[in-house]
C-alpha cells in the first residue's frame, strides 16, 4: 500500500509550499490583495501597477499559512485565474473569504482588457489609485495563426486544399459557395492550424486520434465526397493505431494521411516511439510507421517526401482514386528542429504576375507589401523546403545568391 507514503509526501509538499520561492508576495496597496498564478499574473501586473499580489508558482498544495497571513493584511481578497475557479474554491475550503469567478470570465483566455473590465465589475478598481486602463493599440498588422516557415505539413495541406478546390469554394469571408470534393477530418497537433485561411484544409478537430474514427463514420454515412483523415506521427502512435485497425476491420474506403515530422512538435518536441529516443533521452527500439500500417492490413501504402509537391500530389491522388483504404505517409523534418538554412528563395518581380499561388501555402516568410511579393530570407528555409518555387506557375521564385544573403 502506497497510500500512507502519498499522504506523507503531500504533507511535506504543503510545508515546502510555505517557504518556496515559487510562491511570493509582491507588496503594494493593501486596500485589495490579488491572488493569481501563471500568465494571469502578467495581466494583473499590467492592470494593477501598485496592488498587493500573492503570486503562486506552486498551486497544489496551496500555502495555507501564507494565504491566511496575506488575507489578514488586506481589506479585500480577490483571485484572478483563467477558466474554472480552482484557486478560488480551494482557498474557500481553507475558510478564507475571497471573490473571483462571479466577476472574471470562466471561459476563453484572459487578457489585459478582460482583467480591467472584471476589476471594475467587482468594484476593486475604485480601491486602488494606480490602475491602468486597457486600451487597444491601433494600426497593428494582422497576425493570423499560421504554420511555421518551412513546415513539412504545408505542402500536404496545400495539395489537399487544391484537390478539394477549397480556395474556389469559399469566398473572401470564408462562406461556403459549393460542395468540396474532399471532407478532411483533422486531429490534434500544430497541423490543426491548417483549418485557417489560406489553407482551409481541415473540417473537424475533436481529440487525439479522433480523425480516423470520424472519417470512418462519415464514409459509412454515405457521403458522396472522398474522405481524408489527417493525423501526426506522434498522435498516431498515441491513439491513431486503433482507428486504423478499425478502418481495416470495417473496410472503410478512406485515405489516411500521416504527417511524420519525427517529433511531438506542438507540445515541445518530445520524442515518441517513432523517433527511436526514449523519455530518458537514450537510443531505443524505433517503431516504424510503415511496418505498423502494413501489419494492420493496409495494402495501399505510400511514403513520400513532404517537400516534393509532385510526389505528395501523386500519392494522394492515387490513394483517392483507388477507392480503397489507403495510407500516405508524408515525411519531413520539423522546421523548428531543422537548423539548416541555405539558398533562401527570392521573387523575380519581372516574372511575377501576382497570381498569389505562393500565398496559398500560408508560409509566414512570403509577404505581400504595396502589391509586391517578397520572401523574408531571415525565416525562409531555402533548400530545406522550396515548396513556393515548385508551385510558382511563372517560375518567378528561385534561390538567392550567397552574396545577397550575406
Amino acid at each position: 500500500m502506497r497510500v500512507p507514503h502519498m499522504h506523507q509526501r503531500m504533507a511535506e509538499l504543503a510545508e515546502y509550499a510555505e517557504t518556496t520561492h515559487l510562491n511570493q508576495v509582491i507588496d503594494g496597496d493593501m486596500a485589495v490583495g490579488i491572488v493569481t498564478s501563471g500568465v494571469s499574473y502578467q495581466y494583473v501586473r499590467e492592470v494593477f501597477a501598485d496592488a498587493a499580489i500573492l503570486k503562486l508558482g506552486l498551486t497544489y498544495p496551496l500555502p495555507a499559512k501564507m494565504l491566511r497571513q496575506f488575507a489578514g493584511r488586506v481589506k479585500k481578497l480577490f483571485v484572478i485565474e483563467e477558466l474554472d475557479p480552482f484557486l478560488e474554491e480551494n482557498i474557500k475550503v481553507l475558510g478564507i473569504q475571497i471573490e473571483g469567478k462571479q466577476h472574471v470570465p470562466r471561459w476563453g483566455e484572459l487578457n489585459k482588457a478582460a482583467v480591467h473590465q472584471s476589476s471594475h465589475k467587482a468594484g476593486i478598481a475604485t480601491l486602488i489609485d494606480s490602475i491602468e486602463e486597457a486600451k487597444p493599440v491601433e494600426d497593428l498588422p494582422g497576425r493570423p495563426p499560421l504554420l511555421c516557415p518551412g513546415c513539412p505539413h504545408a505542402g500536404a495541406f496545400f495539395v489537399l486544399s487544391t484537390i478539394g478546390q477549397r480556395s474556389k469554394i469559399l469566398d473572401a469571408k470564408g462562406r461556403s459557395e459549393g460542395e468540396s470534393k474532399l471532407i478532411i477530418t483533422g486531429d490534434i497537433g500544430c497541423y490543426t492550424l491548417a483549418t485557417y485561411p489560406p489553407l482551409r484544409a481541415m473540417d473537424t478537430t475533436a481529440c487525439m486520434g479522433a480523425s480516423i474514427g470520424q472519417a470512418i463514420g462519415i464514409e459509412k454515412a454515405g457521403t458522396s465526397s472522398n474522405v481524408v483523415a489527417v493525423i501526426g506521427d506522434s498522435t498516431f502512435m498515441h491513439s491513431g493505431m486503433t482507428g486504423l485497425v478499425d478502418a481495416v476491420y470495417n473496410n472503410a474506403k478512406i485515405t489516411v494521411v500521416i504527417l511524420d515530422n519525427g517529433t511531438t512538435a506542438m507540445t515541445g518536441h518530445q520524442d515518441h516511439p517513432g523517433s527511436g529516443i526514449s523519455a530518458q533521452g537514450e537510443a531505443t527500439n524505433k517503431v516504424v510507421l510503415e511496418k505498423i500500417v502494413s501489419a494492420a492490413g493496409v495494402a495501399n501504402l505510400a511514403t513520400v517526401d513532404a517537400f516534393d509537391i509532385k510526389a505528395v500530389r501523386s500519392a494522394i491522388r492515387t490513394a483517392l482514386d483507388s477507392g480503397q483504404l489507403s495510407v500516405v505517409i508524408v515525411r519531413g523534418k520539423c522546421a523548428v528542429i531543422n537548423k539548416l538554412r541555405k539558398n533562401q528563395r527570392q521573387v523575380d518581380l519581372q516574372l511575377c504576375n501576382n497570381c498569389d499561388v505562393c500565398i496559398t501555402i500560408g508560409c509566414p516568410a512570403i509577404k505581400k507589401q504595396d502589391g509586391k511579393l517578397t520572401i523574408d530570407i531571415s525565416t525562409c528555409m531555402g533548400d530545406e523546403c522550396g515548396i513556393c518555387q515548385q508551385i510558382c506557375p511563372k517560375k518567378a521564385i528561385s534561390p538567392i545568391s550567397r552574396e545577397k544573403v550575406k
